[in-house]
């Protein structure tokens, strides 16, 4: 982010500059912060809360029903610890390339399976050698050696498809019988010296990750996850899992949905649905929903104007010249007129109004746009009751958080926007990850871009 230089001449001046833009390395077995913001940890925080046992990292589900099978596998063989992590990245490697195999361009809806990127090469040639796909590193499927366990272990072992232990143990709630026959010859294709791609045509309609929810094993974990009949002594994590899928299929039912995530996400936050709706007026879960989406608007906000600063920087460039940027994409007002401009955001009945989707969608400079989502969410602190309010704000007075943005603010309301938005330049050049150079003093640090997805 910064680096502290002496400026030729003798007069001891010293400059602040910024470096980047930096991607952090990729992949799901990469553990390695991705956030420099940290906006993101209530929201997280409340959706493992919500629907715990289900991860943010990833769509494939069909790769619990795998660690669950390696786990089965290992304890039938009492395999030790490197027979087990060598067994799982077979395994992977063997389900990467049947998922190839049976859809060798990337489908619209569901991305690649992992690892499927690092052994391309192999793959479009025809012949996977195990030996050499399965071992961990920069010439394998995959870096780390537990191949792509790492970012489901803690929802496995949440949903007890898995116990604690230093590699995967069946837990109280594997049933080996549905996953073997789900997965049924994956582990034979595992321990194969090669795989010929256009021989595993023929697995895909039963090993692909695209069609686990048609087999015994999606099943299962489709069970697993709704519990349905689930006495209420099933424990408040799973009651709290089971009403968020009853909310979001509700959603889906009485509603048209064609982007799930933006569709369902907009009738969660706005509107009176979730409280006269027969249905999700009953379900306690609704409101807490509700607080949670509208937060996620905040952080979308700060996401987006990180990501805008980075783009500023092309190589070493003055901190002031970034924060002037910013400044340049506002108008030329007070904070005070910058707020009195904002949407309503709440109907006469005190029901949430869409306002931060339509100031995305106004027109004007990502900058300007979203300084007024992030505006428009610290109105929201004083508006906002009950359970949503505590959904919304969580823990209280948090940096960059509604709360947070709401006091400064009002401390700034006679000031000039412009120096407002300079000033939160140079606050957050703090938050920027440090980089050093090999063999020469911690001096320079970058401004890393968010990752999305991976």
């Amino acid at each position: 982010m910064v680096e502290r230089m002496v400026a030729d001449g003798g007069v001891g001046q010293v400059l602040d500059l910024v470096d980047g833009p930096s991607w952090s390395r990729p992949g799901l077995d990469v553990a390695a912060g991705r956030y420099p913001l940290s906006v993101e940890r209530h929201v997280m925080r409340m959706v493992d809360h919500l629907v715990p046992g289900v991860t943010a990292v990833t769509p494939h589900a069909r790769y619990y029903a795998l660690h669950g099978l390696i786990a089965a596998q290992a304890d039938a063989e009492d395999l030790t610890v490197p027979a087990a992590q060598t067994l799982l990245r077979r395994a992977e490697v063997a389900l990467a390339a049947v998922s190839f195999a049976h859809h060798p361009q990337a489908l619209e809806w569901l991305p690649r399976a992992h690892g499927v990127d690092a052994p391309a090469r192999r793959l479009h040639a025809g012949t996977v050698t195990m030996s050499e796909a399965e071992v961990p590193g920069k010439d394998g499927y995959v870096r780390n050696s537990w191949g792509f366990w790492g970012p489901y272990a803690g929802s496995e072992i949440a949903l007890g498809i898995l116990g604690t232990g230093p590699m995967p143990v069946p837990g109280p709630r594997l049933e080996t019988t549905a996953l073997r026959a789900g997965l049924d010859g994956l582990l034979e294709l595992a321990a194969e010296d090669t795989l010929h791609v256009d021989d595993l045509a023929s697995f895909g309609d039963r090993l692909c990750v695209c069609v686990g929810g048609e087999h015994p094993d999606g099943a299962w974990l489709a069970n697993l996850m709704c519990e349905p009949g689930a006495p209420a002594e099933a424990g408040p994590r799973s009651a709290t899992r089971r009403q968020t899928i009853q909310l979001l299929a509700r959603v889906v039912a009485t509603h048209p949905v064609r982007y799930f995530t933006r569709d369902i996400g907009h009738v969660l936050a706005f509107g009176d649905f979730l409280t006269t709706d027969a249905v999700t007026s009953g379900i306690d879960a609704a409101g807490a929903w509700r607080g949670v989406v509208l937060r996620n608007y905040s952080v979308g906000a700060w996401r987006r104007l990180w990501s805008w600063l980075v783009e500023q920087v092309d190589g070493l460039l003055p901190i002031e010249e970034v924060a002037d940027r910013f400044a340049a994409e506002l108008p030329d007002m007070t904070v005070d007129a910058f707020l009195s401009y904002l949407p309503a955001t709440q109907s006469t009945t005190g029901t949430p109004l869409p306002a931060e989707h339509d100031l995305r969608w106004a027109g004007d400079s990502l900058p300007l746009a979203e300084l007024r989502v992030l505006a428009t969410s610290a109105r929201r602190v004083d508006e906002l009751t009950g359970r949503v309010r505590d959904a919304f704000l969580g823990q209280r007075g948090v940096e960059l958080g509604p709360e947070w943005v709401q006091r400064r603010l009002d401390e700034a309301r006679p000031m000039k926007l412009r120096d407002v938005a300079r000033r939160l330049t140079y606050g957050r050049r703090a938050r920027c990850r440090v980089g050093r150079r090999p063999g020469r003093p911690p001096r320079r640090r970058r401004m890393v871009p968010h990752r999305e997805g991976s």
